[in-house]
C-alpha cells in the first residue's frame, strides 16, 4: 500500500521499562489499545537471518488507513506494498520494475488506465482499513481479499480474524498474508508464528494459499535486509518449506521484479510459488510486464495502491471459477 496524503496517526509510543515490568495484563492491554495481539509464552528462534525479539506492543495506535511509511515502521505494522511505493517516490520509478513514470504520478497514471481488462478484481487489506465493508465490495465487483494476518514474528493484526470471516460471508475468496521481516528471525519462526495466529489454508475454494510479503527493508536494515543472496534465497526457500508441510501448498510470493532482482539475484528457484506482483503504473494493462526468473506466468498482479476497494487494487489472472479451482488445489 502506498503512502498517500491523508491524515497521518499519531503512532504509539514505547512504553517505560518500569511499565513494562508490570507483567503481561499490562502488556496485553497495551495490545488492545494499539491493535495488536501478543501470544503469551512464544519464543520465535532465529538463525543466520538474525536475532528472533519477543513479541512487542508496539502497533497502530489508529485504525486511520493510509499511513506514512515512517508511522509504519515505527509501529512495526506495514500494509502490503508500502515499501514499494516509498521505493518508487524516492527513486522517480514505477513502482515495481525500477522504470521511469514518464512524468506521471504512481497514483493517477494507474487510476488512468485500470483495471486490467478481463481479469478477476480483488483486493488487500489490513488494520490500516478496520471498517471494511466486504458485501460494498463485492457488489462493485471483488471477488478475492489478501488479508493481513501478521508481521515478522512480533506483530498479529488486531483485525485479521474479522477480516477474514466478513470477506468469505461477503462471498469473497480470500487468503491471510505475512509481511515478511528477514532480519528479525528465520523463515521457519515467521511461517510457524502465522499459524500460530491463526493462519491456515484448506481445500475448500473459499481459501487462497498463504502469501508471503517480501520487499524493500527500511533505511536501517536496508533493501535487502543485510542478507547476500544466498541467505535471502535460504530464507524464502525456509518459510515457504514450512508452509508446505503444514498444508500441502506451496505459499503464494507477494514481491516486485526490481526487488527480486537485486535481493534474490534474480533466483530461478522458487516456480512452484505462486506468483503476486506488483507494478503500477503501468503503460499496457493487460500485462506487468517482465518478472522475476523464478515465473513464467503472474497469479495476481497489484496494480494500484487506491481505488474503488478498499486497500490495493489487485486481479486475479483469470476467471473467478479458475481462482476457486486454485484456491482448492492440492500440491
Amino acid at each position: 500500500m502506498s503512502t498517500r496524503s491523508r491524515a497521518t496517526p499519531r503512532p504509539a509510543g514505547r512504553r517505560p521499562a518500569r511499565r513494562l515490568a508490570l507483567g503481561l495484563t499490562v502488556a496485553c492491554a497495551a495490545a488492545l489499545v494499539s491493535g495488536q495481539v501478543l501470544v503469551p509464552g512464544l519464543h520465535a528462534d532465529a538463525d543466520a537471518a538474525g536475532t528472533a525479539v519477543a513479541p512487542t506492543t508496539v502497533a497502530a495506535a489508529s485504525g486511520t488507513p493510509d499511513p506514512s511509511l515512517a508511522t509504519m515502521d515505527a509501529t512495526g505494522d506495514h500494509a502490503m506494498g508500502a515499501s514499494i511505493a516509498a521505493h518508487a517516490a524516492q527513486s522517480g520509478t514505477a513502482a515495481g520494475h525500477g522504470t521511469t513514470t514518464q512524468g506521471t504520478t504512481s497514483r493517477s497514471a494507474a487510476a488512468a488506465g485500470g483495471p486490467p481488462p478481463g481479469k478477476v478484481q480483488g483486493m488487500d487489506v489490513s488494520a490500516w482499513q478496520p471498517d471494511v465493508d466486504f458485501t460494498a465490495a463485492y457488489r462493485n465487483g471483488a471477488r478475492f481479499a489478501y488479508v493481513k494476518a501478521t508481521e515478522g514474528v512480533t506483530y498479529q493484526s488486531r483485525t485479521y480474524v474479522q477480516q477474514y470471516e466478513a470477506s468469505r460471508r461477503a462471498g469473497l475468496i480470500r487468503g491471510g498474508y505475512v509481511y515478511a521481516q528477514p532480519s528479525q528471525a528465520s523463515g521457519r519462526a515467521t511461517a510457524e508464528f502465522f499459524f500460530r495466529s491463526m493462519g491456515q489454508w484448506n481445500p475448500d475454494g473459499w481459501t487462497l494459499p498463504p502469501l508471503l510479503d517480501i520487499e524493500y527493508g527500511s533505511a536501517a536494515q536496508g533493501t535487502c535486509y543485510g542478507l547476500s543472496w544466498d541467505r535471502m534465497r535460504t530464507w524464502i526457500r525456509s518459510f515457504s518449506d514450512t508452509v508446505h508441510q503444514k498444508t500441502g501448498r506451496w505459499p503464494a510470493i507477494y514481491t516486485t521484479t526490481d526487488w527480486w532482482r537485486q535481493c534474490t539475484n534474480n533466483s530461478v528457484r522458487f516456480s512452484a510459488n505462486p506468483l503476486f506482483v506488483a507494478l503500477y503504473p503501468s503503460h499496457d494493462f493487460t500485462s506487468p510486464g517482465t518478472l522475476g526468473r523464478s515465473w513464467q506466468q503472474w497469479r495476481f498482479w497489484q496494480w494500484a495502491p487506491s481505488g474503488v476497494f478498499p486497500g490495493d487494487q489487485d486481479v486475479y489472472a483469470s476467471s473467478v471459477s479458475n481462482l476457486r479451482a486454485f484456491a482448492a488445489k492440492r500440491e
